[in-house]
């Protein structure tokens, strides 16, 4: 009996095991409102998808059951307030928990249900931060009543820190102001809590804080416009692709991403601009040939940047209406645009700008002023684009102008031609389309015209006659007339002064080649750019130099020798002994007698040195010995003992006159 006790008490525990109780529960509602159902929320600690919870709400003042409530939803249930009765008391509330045959019910909460409330997270609206200061916008509880909030912050991957703060019941927004630390990244959360005004609900173990939001980067704010590139490509059809790009912020302006704002102003006949927003860094459009105006601005969590204008202007003004353009549009209606405005200079286009797409261009040609310059762009709207079919000046009325041009003056003037230049009249002095330059050229009683287009601000002057004085006039003329001359006086030269400029600029290229060949020659000698002029080839066999030879004291040897002198034929001639002649023989030398007589004075051969490298070389004996200088004897009288010295071609000579009439050498 005892055992049989025991195991149907261990049998009965394991099969109770199975049945799980929940969490105690937290009922609540969303409001302060009076008349607002309750949410019962609890945890569910058993896995099993078989269970089924009832909720259970019990009067302790009564001791009665208030409601049962069987649970739809898997861990909640919703109470009305028609179920409740009364929900000022006290209430005992728990959950049931069936698995099978098996009940365990949670743990008790007592609870006065009017007192339970939970607002929903708040939700951040907007963040403005400036000098270190962000304020925060919050979303208002359901009831719109104050509300006490907790905030924390933190930077990233540090300690939170926290504070709370209550709000008022008569704002729209709920608000608070952070201080934080400048161009620092910061994280925050907020919960609030209800605030209970009523005798029962004083006690704050009643209040429940909401869930936390979700946390938010907090970025610093953007302290610089956005720099803008902007591209333009070539105009076609009406239209100029515009391409925009720009760079991001900094990374802590960029926190949370960054947003761009653009707003364009393309069609002069609405004065609001489009507004585009977008999250790239790039933005392409099309416009039309007028003005068009682009701003933007960078938007993160906290703020935006200042405002970035940029101004693209229109395409050059024409001086004249372009042929290809069609002159007129004959409906004015909601697609179409006529711009115009006064130009009185030609180039500025004026603060003013008119606009309408009810006329066209007939309608105000009698409303402008006349004789002043304006100008009209036509726009129209075809296919969700903007197109300008014609831009051109115009005149209401036109007449003569004013002055005639400035400034005129002649200059290469030669004696058959000159140079004639002014400037250009000022549109606002044309009162017209200046059609050409009218040039009258007078000089010895003729008077030559000429015309000349009005781009043009020089004329040259030709067929002139040498010396002769000179008139030109110059006036600008309109489809009204001529305007007013503007004169000058000039003479031609007398003839051709000087070299042409022709000649002159062949004489300076002349001069520039020269120098630059000197130039080169000598840079060429300098570095050697050229190879050495070569030596002449000498036969290393027939002369030796010293540098060759054995290298040894030389004694040096001096012989006489006796020059035979022309003689009187009734003189007696002296003759050469034969060791004389030997001894000249050996030095490679001849003595020869002079046959020719010169105007019946003695004379002297001429004797030639032998040419050799260093020293005199055998190999050429037989050649006939020359003096340095050829010399006369004189009388013997006055040259006595007289000696001369001469070196020439590593030869030493030394010549002597002695008594007996003879030149020792």
């Amino acid at each position: 009996m005892r055992v049989a006790v025991l195991v149907l008490v261990v049998s009965v525990s394991l099969t109770e095991a199975r049945c799980v109780p929940t969490s105690s529960p937290q009922c609540y509602k969303n409001s302060t409102k009076p008349d607002e159902d309750f949410i019962c929320e609890w945890d569910e600690r058993n896995p099993e998808k078989s269970q089924t919870h009832i909720l259970h709400i019990w009067d302790t003042v009564k001791n009665s059951f208030r409601t049962h409530v069987k649970c739809s939803k898997p861990a909640q249930a919703y109470l009305h307030l028609e179920e409740l009765g009364t929900p000022s008391r006290k209430t005992d509330i728990w959950v049931q928990t069936q698995v099978g045959n098996l009940t365990c019910n949670s743990s008790k909460t007592s609870v006065i249900l009017e007192c339970m409330v939970k607002y929903s997270k708040p939700q951040i609206i907007r963040m403005k931060r400036s000098a270190g200061i962000l304020n925060i916008t919050l979303d208002k509880p359901t009831d719109n009543k104050g509300a006490i909030y907790e905030i924390r912050w933190r930077k990233r991957d540090s300690e939170w820190q926290n504070t709370t703060f209550e709000t008022k019941d008569s704002t729209i927004k709920d608000f608070h102001i952070l201080h934080l630390q400048n161009r620092t990244i910061y994280q925050i959360q907020l919960r609030r809590q209800a605030i209970l005004r009523s005798h029962p609900c004083k006690d704050s173990l009643h209040a429940l804080w909401s869930d936390w939001s979700q946390m938010v980067d907090v970025p610093s704010e953007i302290r610089r416009r956005p720099v803008i590139r902007c591209v333009e490509k070539n105009p076609e059809n009406g239209t100029r692709d515009i391409h925009l790009s720009w760079d991001a912020p900094l990374p802590e302006e960029s926190v949370g991403g960054v947003k761009y704002i653009l707003k364009l102003l393309d069609w002069p006949c609405h004065k609001t601009k489009k507004k585009k927003q977008t999250t790239n860094q790039t933005y392409n459009t099309s416009i039309t040939y007028s003005e068009a105006r682009i701003s933007i601005i960078a938007r993160n969590k906290v703020g935006h940047s200042p405002e970035r204008h940029i101004f693209i202007p229109a395409l050059k003004h024409l001086n004249y209406c372009n042929s290809d353009m069609p002159s007129n549009i004959p409906k004015a209606d909601n697609n179409t645009c006529l711009e115009w405005y006064k130009l009185e200079d030609g180039e500025t286009r004026p603060k003013t700008v008119n606009s309408s797409n009810n006329i066209l261009l007939k309608d105000i040609k009698n409303e402008v002023d006349h004789f002043v310059r304006h100008y009209y762009f036509l726009h129209i709207k075809r296919n969700k684009q903007y197109q300008t079919v014609v831009m051109c000046p115009f005149y209401s009325k036109q007449k003569a102008p004013i002055n005639g041009p400035a400034n005129v003056n002649i200059s290469d003037i030669t004696h058959e031609s000159a140079v004639v230049h002014w400037l250009s009249i000022p549109v606002v002095e044309q009162q017209g389309f200046l059609q050409h330059y009218v040039i009258w050229i007078s000089g010895q009683g003729n008077t030559k015209f000429h015309q000349v287009p009005a781009n043009k601000t020089s004329f040259l002057i030709k067929d002139l006659h040498p010396g002769v004085s000179y008139t030109v006039s110059i006036s600008g003329r309109t489809e009204a007339g001529n305007g007013p001359n503007s004169t000058v006086n000039f003479e031609t030269h007398s003839k051709e002064m000087g070299l042409s400029w022709q000649d002159q600029t062949i004489l300076i290229v002349c001069v520039v080649a020269l120098l630059c060949t000197i130039i080169c020659s000598v840079a060429a000698r300098r570095l050697k750019l050229l190879p050495d002029v070569p030596s002449p080839v000498v036969d290393v066999a027939e002369f030796r130099c010293p540098e060759e030879q054995d290298q040894r004291w030389m004694i040096e040897e001096v012989h006489e020798f006796i020059l035979l002198l022309h003689q009187d034929p009734g003189k007696r001639r002296e003759n050469v002994t034969p060791e004389q002649s030997t001894l000249l023989q050996d030095f490679g030398l001849v003595v020869f007698e002079e046959e020719d007589e010169e105007d019946g004075e003695g004379g002297v051969s001429d004797l030639s040195s032998i040419k050799s490298c260093c020293y005199p070389n055998p190999s050429y004996r037989g050649q006939m010995l020359q003096l340095p200088e050829p010399f006369h004897m004189t009388d013997s009288t006055s040259r006595d003992n007289d000696t001369e010295s001469t070196y020439r071609d590593g030869l030493f000579f030394e010549t002597r006159v002695l008594e007996c009439d003879t030149t020792s050498l």
